[in-house]
């Protein structure tokens, strides 16, 4: 599914939303946009708060949702939750519920709860798991790492070694590994968005220029230089623009790989933030601005919705209105673009270009997670639940809200339909091929057990070098200082 600051993706309660509401995204928005409205994941990262939340918080639930269902003399009941979702996401898991009890009569899905009201997800989820009564399932759009070291899930490698779609060798590895820790997996990547460079083709064609996907600017110099042609000022008021360089805290590691560089190494458990490659990049972003938006950050990103998504604030989307010519998003939006009809007909993806410093092209993901809480009364008869959602149920999923499955044994002919309603079934299912394969080189992502802490010093970092308040080599030092004595104090506390 997940968002991060840059789509709408559940209407109701969208993953960058949920992250930031727990406290895994932080406190205050700082620009306009984000969250529950993807109005530009550009000026979303940068409205990400200053201060570090802690990864896993105490919670002090006063009401909580209903205790988990008990098992009844005849079936077997299970429970499961999501973090949220607009009602159609919800109610379609009564859909697939259905389909599980008829192919299983012995077990009965408990109505699902999606969401937990007023109060913070994690901290409801974290306080039930500290009671000994969780859910015997759940989706969760944190990171496993983070909830899986500390103890908060359970490990489910035993219980993949039997499955018969989510063993470990239907994963994509890059997306697996946002699951394993310590040799342990904590969960499921059941869905993936990977991203891409999504550009308006008949502007393109309006500029004398070539729209085909191989076409595309193949390195950020070439992009930056196509870029100007979008870009109209009347006066100081922006109309227009190309694209708007990387200010998206959750996409970053994506940039990083593109110029050849990390955010954070697994193998060795060390963060790599302030590397030379990562400070090249953000001193690009900042020559970029300055050159082509005259230098203000916060004024570029207020005044104008430079996203896919409608905004409260903002207004309506300005891709769809054909006011952006390029920007990073996932698949999702191969879904929802219609959300807000173009003023175009033809739209297209291509890869990400790379950096100065790259010598490969790149992609990521956000993935929706599947986990058992430490504590399910069921666990077994739980994983069978998601490893069916893993092979079978993501097609009813993918069917309302068109997240990429990941499992290598769902089929591949699934398309969105609003897109091949729109565009006709050919280009839809062409377009989702592209992005599928877009996990076969995607950069690891979502793999470290202080995933939100540093996710809030990357947004901290970000902001404090478009606002010139700091170079990219001190905010990306301060920001390596922070995450690297975050992580080693988990890991000594293991």
């Amino acid at each position: 599914m997940r968002t991060k600051n840059d789509r709408k993706r559940r209407n109701t309660l969208s993953r960058r939303e949920f992250l930031r509401l727990t406290g895994a995204g932080g406190g205050s928005i700082l620009l306009a946009a984000c969250g529950a409205a993807p109005a530009a994941p550009v000026s979303e990262a940068t409205q990400a708060p200053a201060g570090a939340a802690t990864e896993a918080p105490a919670a002090v639930v006063t009401e909580a949702p209903a205790a988990p269902a008990a098992e009844s003399p005849d079936k077997t009941v299970l429970t499961f939750w999501t973090p949220g979702g607009s009602d159609s996401f919800c109610q379609n898991f009564a859909v697939i519920a259905a389909d599980y009890e008829k192919r299983n009569p012995n077990i009965d899905i408990a109505e699902v709860q999606c969401g937990t009201g007023d109060q913070a997800f994690n901290e409801v989820l974290l306080a039930r798991i500290a009671a000994g009564n969780p859910p015997d399932a759940t989706i969760i759009w944190d990171s496993p790492i983070s909830l899986g070291a500390r103890g908060s899930l359970e490990p489910l490698d035993g219980l993949m070694s039997t499955a018969e779609f989510a063993a470990k060798e239907n994963w994509p590895a890059p997306v697996l590994a946002s699951c394993v820790f310590g040799g342990k997996t904590y969960g499921l990547p059941v869905a993936a968005g990977t991203y891409a460079m999504w550009y308006n083709q008949e502007w393109f064609e309006k500029l004398g220029m070539k729209s085909e996907r191989e076409n595309f600017p193949k390195t950020w110099d070439d992009m930056r230089q196509m870029s100007k042609e979008f870009t109209r000022w009347e006066g100081d008021k922006l109309m227009s623009v190309g694209f708007i360089p990387w200010g998206d805290q959750y996409t970053l590691p994506i940039w990083a790989a593109s110029n050849g560089g990390k955010i954070y190494d697994a193998a060795s458990q060390k963060y790599m933030i302030d590397s030379e490659q990562n400070i090249e990049m953000m001193q690009y972003a900042v020559d970029w601005i300055n050159d082509e938006y005259k230098g203000d950050y916060q004024k570029l990103t207020t005044a104008g919705n430079w996203g896919m998504y409608a905004d409260d604030t903002l207004g309506e989307p300005g891709f769809q209105l054909g006011k952006v010519g390029m920007y990073l998003s996932g698949f999702w939006v191969v879904g929802d673009l219609y959300e807000v009809e173009p003023t175009f007909e033809r739209w297209n993806v291509a890869s990400i270009p790379v950096g100065p410093s790259g010598d490969k092209p790149t992609s990521g993901y956000w993935p929706n997670w599947l986990v058992i809480p430490t504590g399910s009364k069921q666990r077994e008869e739980a994983f069978k639940w998601l490893d069916y959602m893993s092979g079978i149920g993501i097609e009813q999923w993918f069917k309302i809200i068109p997240d990429m499955p990941t499992n290598k044994k769902v089929s591949t002919e699934l398309v969105p339909s609003r897109a091949a309603e729109k565009r006709g079934e050919p280009f839809a299912l062409e377009v989702s091929d592209f992005f599928r394969k877009q996990l076969d080189i995607a950069t690891p992502m979502w793999d470290s057990p202080v995933q939100n802490f540093a996710n809030d010093q990357l947004a901290r970092a970000i902001e404090q070098i478009y606002n010139k308040q700091a170079t990219p080599k001190d905010a990306l030092a301060e920001a390596q200082k922070a995450c690297q004595a975050e992580l080693d104090k988990v890991l000594q506390s293991l």
